[in-house]
């Protein structure tokens, strides 16, 4: 078992919450190998290298959403759309460290109090992101949990570069930090021109938010009511219309009752690809990380990835 480690996960609490989780496993496993890069290109680079020799059985990401999303994609390869060769046959864990850990939802597993995904493979589904740039260039990444533009993609771009007020809740309480920063965001959020094209369906009028899902969970405490599971092939496409602050707060309430499906402001699809065009250049968020694209099509890759169920 290899553990790539960020210990900045968390407002910098993660090295502190790995310690008890460290001390259980290595009672457990003996050949465990830790590893704690400096930064974000030198953590996939660990990732990859660990595949030129003899390949870990589990390769866990040990952090928040992010961390997983890194290990992910430094898992896979863009020739084949599969994991590396070498990579066919290692799991993908996780020791949520982070800020959402989104990715361990529902949570049924724990180490010292720490969601933890260690247990036997499962192949799941995987979503592929295929991106124009302002540059005009194209870029490739891959996604577990979900993609979203406009409102939620806002919120996850300021909630991941926090300062001030929000970023000293952050440090110590992640849910508040989460409603702090979707207030403020909602204060200043204007409807979204874009076309949402399915295989066979165009949603072109103005939203406030769209969420391409292969899991229900997102941002901390919020989930929908739409039917998505990991390995079933196919997209959740929710979409929220375009609405005033009042009835967008309540969207958001909601959505922290886990109820969506049934309100005025909701539109959802299902389908194995869509396409997204903005009006103009405009924040993607993939599992909580965010790029600046043009466009962007993303389909789903089925069942191509070990992860670990438990």
């Amino acid at each position: 078992m290899l553990v790539v480690l960020n210990p900045q996960s968390n407002a910098g609490t993660a090295l502190q919450r790995w310690r008890p989780v460290e001390h259980a496993l290595r009672e457990r496993d003996t050949d465990l190998t830790v590893e704690m890069p400096g930064d974000a290109a030198q953590a996939a680079k660990v990732v990859r290298a660990s595949f030129e020799s003899e390949a870990p059985d589990v390769m866990v990401a040990a952090g928040g959403d992010g961390m997983v999303n890194l290990v992910l994609n430094a898992m896979m390869d863009p020739e084949t759309d599969r994991p590396r060769r070498a990579a066919a046959n290692t799991a993908l864990g996780a020791v949520g460290l982070g800020s959402s850990n989104d990715f361990h939802k529902p949570g049924r597993t724990r180490i010292a109090d720490i969601p933890v995904r260690l247990g036997p493979a499962e192949l799941v589904d995987v979503g592929k992101a295929t991106m124009l740039l302002p540059d005009g260039t194209r870029a490739v990444r891959y996604f577990l949990l979900n993609a979203s533009m406009g409102l939620v993609a806002a919120g996850n771009h300021s909630f991941n570069h926090a300062r001030g007020l929000i970023g000293w809740l952050k440090s110590r309480n992640v849910e508040a930090a989460i409603v702090a920063t979707a207030l403020s965001n909602i204060a200043t959020h204007k409807p979204l021109a874009i076309q949402v094209r399915g295989s066979d369906w165009v949603h072109t009028a103005p939203i406030t938010n769209v969420g391409v899902l292969k899991s229900v969970h997102f941002a901390g405490g919020m989930y929908y009511d739409t039917p998505v599971t990991r390995a079933d092939g196919r997209f959740d496409i929710n979409i929220w219309e375009a609405a005033g602050h009042a009835r967008i707060l309540g969207l958001i309430a909601g959505l922290y009752r886990g109820k969506f499906a049934g309100s005025a402001l909701a539109t959802c699809h299902r389908d194995t690809s869509v396409e997204l065009r903005p009006a103009a250049p405009a924040p993607l968020e993939l599992d909580g990380e965010i790029t600046i694209v043009e466009s962007a099509r993303l389909e789903v890759l089925p069942q191509v990835l070990k992860v670990c169920a438990l």
